[in-house]
């Protein structure tokens, strides 16, 4: 292809990513150096030369196509159509089209992901060790329900009126008591509650960014985060890790270069890769935030769900609080339907979330905080988690051993010392998207690493969740992989086989 596809992108631009790449590819047909029937990139190719999600390319494309740019053809590719003139306008009359615009927090690909990884993750098709959720079998429906009853009973109307912005007061109280017991400095009005840590998330990325501003993230990191950092449209910076967590090397250069407000980081089983923060690490990324002025958001979502190894201090215990925004859920380790979760934040940066919770949704469920509150302070999340964590740890022993007995040399993961999955990278030759569409074809998901990518790699690991599947389909889910596995290890040998086909599901 004689088109040149450097394309000069700017990140802290008002104009979308997506966009950019959309509007370079029209000037390129504009002044001739892209003609009709010219081959464009493959999204992979260009998102890899650009340091861009593919997803990016994705929206761009689509973009082109819906303007009538661009023509793309299954297993052929996306070619220039005919010579580009001006799109013509909506007409709101034909009821085709949406007659107004629409904001940038929601175009490109950032939500679109989300929703469709949440699509892939929530399927009930087949053998899924996508999405990181708890095992419905074993929650805890009976015992919640009684204090469900018993709240309705003794309070009713006042858990069925407006609540306090910032949460139940009794849940916060309980909350704070908790992290007090594991040596943070906090108090229950320095707690808000949320629709789970999802919203915490936005709610701090969204009181610190403002559009184009810089933020560092671990690499890989939660895809939630991502997908929020990129509608707000925050230029993320990822830092790699090491087996110790973020590498602080790496980090002070970051933080040099970039000048970012927060760097959002998950020390205790970090989703994907699982791996936990050394206490020394722990200290040098504290130290080096205070050296740079720069915020900590730190995401706690496995807290309590440690079944093997040290329990070490939270970020926000060895910072004291200072610079720390503590998130957190009962989500993974309870009951996801609640959708409560939490923020520990100093008073400046609690004030304006609580602001933005009014602004949201006036605060979350009174009841729902109440019945929660009520089976807490009657133990029932200590019975509960007697009861999962040996469960959890049962099912991570089984697919260890399943991939021990299953999977190809070549093939390494991780062993997890809590949580409910766990991280696999493939060897030289395997294609984690290609294996990906196999996979789904033999009625087995799984998470693709590229999911979980700023930068667009990660085509080689994937996420396998334990913790809501059956051991018998563990082992059956996990012969089917190994079996796709050697198969494109026997193929690579042989020579270059079909490319994975475009189009693929966020997940």
């Amino acid at each position: 292809m004689a088109w040149n596809a450097d394309l000069k992108l700017d990140p802290a631009s008002g104009t979308p990513v997506y966009r950019q790449i959309a509007d370079a590819i029209v000037a390129a047909c504009r002044d001739g150096r892209l003609s009709p029937g010219m081959r464009l990139p493959p999204t992979r190719d260009l998102a890899r030369r650009l340091h861009v999600n593919r997803n990016t390319v994705v929206a761009a494309y689509e973009a082109l196509a819906a303007d009538g740019i661009v023509t793309s053809h299954t297993g052929r590719g996306t070619f220039v159509a005919e010579p580009v003139a001006a799109p013509a306008p909506a007409r709101a009359e034909t009821g085709d089209a949406w007659p107004s615009g629409f904001s940038r927090a929601v175009e490109g690909s950032a939500l679109a992901g989300l929703l469709s990884a949440y699509r892939v993750a929530t399927s009930s098709e087949g053998i899924s060790f996508a999405g990181s959720y708890p095992a419905a079998e074993l929650m805890p429906v009976e015992r919640f329900r009684v204090a469900l009853d018993a709240v309705l009973a003794r309070s009713g109307a006042e858990v069925l009126s407006y609540g306090s912005t910032a949460g139940y007061a009794p849940l916060r109280e309980w909350i704070a008591g908790a992290m007090r017991g594991r040596g943070s400095d906090v108090s229950a009005d320095g707690i808000l509650i949320t629709n789970g840590s999802q919203q915490a998330l936005e709610l701090v990325f969204r009181t610190l960014l403002d559009r184009g501003d810089p933020v560092v993230v671990e690499e890989p990191t939660y895809t939630g985060a991502l997908s929020v950092l990129g509608s707000l449209g925050a230029r993320m910076v990822g830092v790699a890790l090491d087996e110790e967590g973020m590498r602080p090397d790496l980090l002070a250069v970051a933080l040099e270069r970039h000048r970012p407000r927060a760097i959002y980081v998950q020390p205790t089983i970090h989703n994907p890769t699982t791996r936990v923060m050394s206490r020394r690490r722990r200290l040098d990324i504290l130290a080096l935030a205070e050296r740079h002025g720069c915020a900590v958001v730190e995401d706690d979502w496995a807290c309590d769900l440690r079944f093997e190894g040290e329990e070490l201090p939270a970020l926000h215990a060895l910072d004291g609080g200072r610079r720390v925004i503590y998130l957190s859920t009962f989500s993974k380790k309870l009951l996801p339907g609640l959708r409560v979760g939490w923020a520990a934040a100093p008073r400046p940066v609690l004030e304006r979330l609580v602001a933005l919770k009014q602004v949201a949704d006036h605060g979350s469920s009174p009841l729902l905080q109440a019945a929660l509150q009520e089976f807490l302070r009657d133990g029932g999340l200590e019975e509960h988690l007697a009861r999962v964590r040996p469960a959890y740890r049962e099912r991570r022993d089984i697919m260890l051993a399943a991939l021990g007995a299953r999977f190809p040399g070549g093939v390494s993961w991780t062993r997890p010392q809590g949580g409910l999955f766990l991280w696999v990278t493939l060897p030289e030759g395997v294609d984690g998207n290609d294996l990906f569409v196999a996979a789904r074809d033999r009625n087995v998901l799984f998470s693709r690493g590229g999911l979980f990518h700023s930068d667009g790699s990660g085509q080689g690991s994937l996420r396998l969740t334990y913790a809501s599947v059956a051991p018998a389909r563990i082992e059956a889910g996990v012969a089917v992989l190994g079996s796709l596995i050697r198969e494109r290890l026997a193929g690579a040998a042989a020579g270059p086989g079909p490319r994975a086909a475009d189009g693929l599901p966020i997940l």
